[in-house]
């Protein structure tokens, strides 16, 4: 079921098949670039020029960030909802490159919950999480297990 990411406050809030969706998200030639030279600093992702003989034939956004951007766009949905303790793992796959002016939407579907055994008062939550740009495409995959507070007793 579809909800809004400030619709769920704690652990105990989270309902295995809940879907949450995230702000829209669009990384220009300059993010792409800038970000890039101080992170990922690749012809593929700085180099226009350079990146259009690359496999790739032309500029694109480093993985890095690509998973920071759709991650802002999450928390500034209102996602965890301040109640996120930390994330205790996490897998990423890229199936598509990202250009210049992609909008990309995320889409979080929770696939587990489970208290915590050794701290009572947090949970684990686990997300499986799609990544589409404008024209549908499915662009990166992600699950990733974050620890949230349980409601105060």
């Amino acid at each position: 079921m579809r909800r809004a990411c400030t619709g769920v406050e704690w652990f105990e809030d989270y309902r295995v098949g809940d879907e949450f969706l995230g702000e829209p998200v669009v990384l220009s030639e300059k993010d792409i670039i800038d970000f890039a030279r101080a992170y990922d600093p690749q012809s593929v992702h700085i180099d226009p020029t350079a990146a259009k003989s690359s496999p790739f034939q032309g500029l694109i956004a480093s993985g890095t960030h690509l998973f920071a951007a759709v991650w802002g766009g999450m928390m500034r949905a209102g996602f965890l909802n301040n109640q996120g303790v930390g994330g205790s793992e996490m897998n990423l796959q890229f199936l598509k490159p990202v250009r210049p002016n992609d909008t990309l939407t995320i889409l979080s579907r929770v696939t587990e919950t489970a208290i915590s055994r050794s701290r009572p008062d947090r949970g684990f939550v686990s997300f499986q999480s799609s990544i589409m740009n404008q024209g549908g495409d499915l662009v990166m995959t992600l699950r990733f297990k974050h620890l949230i507070r349980t409601r105060p007793k």
